[in-house]
């Protein structure tokens, strides 16, 4: 279920609550104040996944040994470490 945000219009306290989608427009009470709150229209919240191209050393660490390489191309002391 999508979560939308909502902002209160007396005490400004900012909420995200899961609504569906065909109640998402309607105003909801405030937690705090227990006032309207009108929704705030913010930009959608995504997850992509990491582009098999990329080429950007990642800091990791195994067993406390720290390092950095382009992901899948490092090399380290067992072979089941490779990522």
């Amino acid at each position: 279920m999508p979560r939308y945000d909502f902002q209160c219009r007396e005490c400004g306290a900012v909420i995200e609550i899961e609504l569906p989608v065909d109640q998402a427009s309607t105003e909801q009470v405030c937690p705090v104040c227990a006032q309207a709150a009108r929704r705030l229209y913010t930009m959608p919240k995504l997850l992509f996944k990491a582009d098999p191209r990329d080429t950007t050393p990642v800091w990791h660490q195994h067993d406390g040994y720290a390092h950095a390489h382009p992901p899948r191309r490092g090399r380290h002391r067992n072979p089941s470490e490779d990522h």
